[in-house]
């Protein structure tokens, strides 16, 4: 694999513009047919109601970045905010869970183009998909050239894991691209130490803690790299100048220099965090809201994987997860990447820390302390492993036929797991978990259904003309928001129907999160996912039964 047709400028240019484009395609083409999601209700109208008064009352518990860009991509339209409803004074007044209600407000009642709405808020996140496209491309480059950066912009550009998050207005595929930026922001400063590439890096570290609470991660992470860079062959460049006589001070003085380069961008990146918050020098306002992260999420939640049902979950629980749902042909792609290049001395330690200290500090810690619903919370490490595996190119091994060959049909595979999963990437499942269809029966939340095919049965209802459909949805709305004429049934009432023989006659369309809830209760005697036989499973998430 050459990089010689493509090795100008203008070639580079060529390629990174396809892949974005096949991204905006891929994208965009989905998120106009799924519905809004069960955080998206309380990120838009929070990131509207941020823009428009300054005032960050709504949505506390994530930082304000994503939720200010979708907001500001609905100016154009010019929404009503309906900051005389009660639940806005309740917001402020910290009355209860209030941002469902204002964001019902907002979107259902008091805008008659909601869906036009959620549709604009989502865009921004497109775009910030295809900057993640491009640092991937950046941070290979750097590490192993040109080829391996193509590959890993190739690689993120057709991952339905990042897809699935990379058209919805919400702080995942944020966190995703800005903890790559940050890790390559860093790597640029101990290559090439400067006053401008420290500013840099601490203001992609301030944007990255904009993102999303867990980015303060990244925090001790650069204490790590600090330590531990100065310390390994290659791993940090010695100034010249000014500090060039404290650095190259025998054994410490390297490491001081770089824990004081380090402070340096935590500085930095706490301003812009404070900018962020709109209070200039001020970041304790970050700190304050840090700790309602957890505030909606039920303690006594139960985890599902794999048929079982437990309150706080396995300790597992991500590392399986990504095996399931990770294309098989990237999980087989590193691990050629493992047995052929990793121990290579062509590669150095200090590469391997920067990219794997946060992949296994992030597993390590969301294992330990996040709740088990959704590939979305281990999303940052995804681009991390596509640059280290698109290092392959680099191996010196690659010169067999044989493994260029394999490295090529991984790579078409992979792309094909993603265009075969279009548009519905949110249930995506590798053929290890028997594909999306059999992926309620692995995990449930937003691993599978998180609320976004109330469009699709929206179509199904008009293409059918069903009469009587009950609907069940994982919504924090009501459905007539997208214009569903049916009954609107509570999980409790039809659950209870749907878990034993012989339910009353009629059209049931229950969402698959819901469904497999029924296996929680030790009373039901059917259980709808496996005894019933649906008419129709629509977008692997909402299951339509007809009962004569």
């Amino acid at each position: 694999m050459t990089a010689a047709p493509f090795a100008g400028r203008t070639g580079t240019a060529l390629v990174l513009s396809v892949l974005c484009l096949a991204v905006f395609v891929q994208a965009f083409s989905s998120l106009r047919g799924k519905s809004m999601t069960y955080d998206e209700i309380a990120y838009i109208p929070a990131g509207y109601s941020y823009v428009k008064t300054g005032d960050y009352r709504l949505n506390k518990e994530q930082p304000p970045l994503m939720k200010l860009l979708a907001g500001a991509a609905l100016l154009p339209l010019a929404p009503e905010l309906p900051t005389d409803h009660s639940s806005w004074a309740d917001a402020a007044a910290g009355v209860g869970n209030t941002q469902w209600l204002f964001g019902e407000e907002f979107l259902v009642h008091a805008n008659a183009n909601g869906e036009e709405l959620v549709h604009a808020a989502r865009l921004p996140v497109v775009f910030v998909m295809m900057l993640l496209v491009v640092g991937a491309y950046l941070f290979a480059r750097d590490l192993y050239g040109r080829p391996a950066g193509f590959l890993a912009a190739t690689l993120c550009t057709f991952s339905p894991n990042l897809l699935a998050h990379g058209r919805l207005a919400t702080t995942d595929l944020g966190l995703a691209c800005f903890v790559l930026l940050t890790v390559y922001a860093y790597h640029r400063f101990a290559r090439a130490p400067s006053p401008i590439n420290l500013i840099l890096a601490g203001v992609v570290l301030g944007l990255a803690l904009l993102t999303k609470f867990s980015a303060v991660l990244l925090i001790p992470l650069l204490g790590l790299w600090a330590v531990a860079l100065p310390l390994l062959e290659g791993g940090m460049v010695m100034p010249q100048g000014r500090w060039a006589a404290v650095a190259q001070r025998p054994r410490w003085g390297p490491v001081a220099w770089s824990v004081l380069a380090a402070g340096g961008m935590v500085v930095i990146a706490l301003l812009v965090v404070s900018f962020g918050y709109l209070t200039p020098g001020r970041p304790f306002v970050y700190f304050r809201d840090l700790g309602m992260v957890s505030v909606n999420v039920q303690p006594t939640y139960q985890a599902y994987f794999n048929g079982v049902f437990r309150e706080g979950g396995v300790p597992y629980y991500f590392l399986a997860t990504f095996l399931l749902k990770t294309p098989l042909a990237f999980l087989l792609l590193l691990g050629l990447r493992f047995g052929t290049g990793f121990r290579e001395a062509s590669e150095s330690l200090a590469a391997k820390v920067l990219i794997f200290a946060p992949v296994a500090l992030w597993f390590g810690v969301i294992s330990w302390r996040a709740f088990q619903i959704g590939i979305r919370y281990v999303l940052p490490a995804y681009p991390l492993l596509f640059v280290f595996a698109a290092g392959i190119v680099a191996a010196p091994q690659f010169e067999k036929r044989w493994l260029r060959i394999t490295c090529a049909a991984c790579v078409g595979w992979f792309a094909m797991s993603s265009l075969s999963a279009h548009p519905h990437y949110l249930p995506y499942f590798n053929e290890i978990a028997g594909g999306a269809d059999n992926g309620i029966e692995w995990l449930d939340d937003s691993n599978v259904d998180w609320g976004q095919d109330l469009i699709l049965l929206r179509t199904f209802l008009e293409e059918t003309e069903l009469e009587g459909v009950r609907v069940t949805p994982m919504a924090e709305y009501d459905p007539s928001f997208y214009g569903l004429e049916a009954e609107i049934v509570p999980a409790q009432v039809s659950l209870s129907l749907l878990s034993r023989p012989n339910p009353p006659p009629g059209v049931y369309a229950v969402s698959a999160h819901l469904l497999n809830r029924v296996r929680m209760d030790p009373t039901a005697t059917v259980d709808p996912l496996t005894d019933l036989t649906p008419l129709v499973v629509l977008g692997h998430t909402i299951y339509v039964f007809a009962f004569p």
